[in-house]
């Protein structure tokens, strides 16, 4: 199936509640803080199998086009089952090295570590949180509960190439939350 496809289908899915609107089962609130939800999209291995639920937060949905920009940001990764952090890592590092060149891969190197090494292990309905503020950097918090701030800007909008860059590990997941799905 092309992907359009399936993207289409995984559109059809989508439910709007009073405030929330529900993707894959996931009901995701349409607010966070000064944050509104641009869009989001379920990730599946296969047809059955749900691995989780982007969803990208924007403040203005005019910075949809500047997203890797210096745009204030916010990505959920709503979880539907145990999901080892070494798988997180491995997809993470080579996305990266696809969206980077060498050397902004290598001096971003003790950042990405960093970051990985405060990574915690995914668990069935937890919610792991990118979150990124001009001047202050990258947020990763799990559950709500601030894990790690990596202070740095360039780092920050570097490590939302994963699921934004030119080549994101999910292009699906990506069109679903830049195009409002």
């Amino acid at each position: 199936m092309k992907p359009k496809i399936i993207l289409s289908i995984l559109l059809s899915s989508l439910t709007l509640w009073a405030g929330t609107l529900e993707v894959g089962g996931i009901r995701l609130p349409t607010q966070q803080d000064d944050f509104k939800l641009q869009g989001a999209g379920l990730l599946r291995k296969g047809f059955i199998f749900k691995i989780y639920v982007g969803a990208l937060y924007l403040q203005n949905e005019e910075h949809v086009d500047e997203v890797l920009g210096a745009v204030p940001k916010r990505l959920d990764i709503h979880y539907f089952h145990h999901t080892p952090k070494k798988h997180m890592i491995r997809v993470a590092e080579e996305t990266l090295k696809k969206n980077l060149t060498k050397e902004q891969y290598e001096k971003l190197l003790p950042m990405i570590g960093k970051l990985h090494d405060a990574y915690l292990n995914g668990q069935k309905s937890s919610v792991a949180s990118l979150i990124y503020q001009p001047g202050e950097g990258l947020t990763y918090a799990f559950d709500d509960r601030i894990v790690i701030t990596i202070p740095d800007d360039e780092f920050a909008n570097a490590y939302f190439k994963i699921w934004l860059g030119e080549e994101p590990s999910s292009p699906l997941i990506k069109e679903a939350m830049l195009q409002g799905g």
